[in-house]
């Protein structure tokens, strides 16, 4: 199997959340550990941006908690901010999305 830059920078941050099972998340009614669906979820989304040819999704951060998204960090447009909303809605277990990206 030939894998190309973009598969090797995916499975690397896939592995990375993975091993994060401890993070804490933004809700301040979580428990001190994050729940693993919570991490399974954001991780999920950022592999969806990753694949979007029109976002750098590499500045973009992904927090869930409890069915709730909080994306941050820097696009390049508007149009852009707006595409990583809208991909994350594809999710079912997103119930509410705060996107706190900016445009350079």
């Amino acid at each position: 199997m030939i894998y190309t830059l973009r598969h090797v920078g995916i499975i690397g941050y896939l592995l990375m959340i993975l091993s994060m099972t401890s993070c804490a998340g933004f809700n301040p009614d979580a428990t001190e550990e994050t729940p693993r669906e919570d991490i399974i979820l954001a991780m999920k989304i950022k592999a969806k941006l990753i694949e979007a040819e029109e976002l750098k999704a590499a500045a973009i951060h992904v927090e869930a908690a409890n069915g709730s998204v909080r994306i941050s960090g820097f696009v390049e447009t508007e149009s852009q901010r707006k595409l990583a909303s809208s991909i994350i809605q594809q999710f079912p277990d997103v119930k509410q999305i705060n996107n706190q990206l900016k445009v350079k």
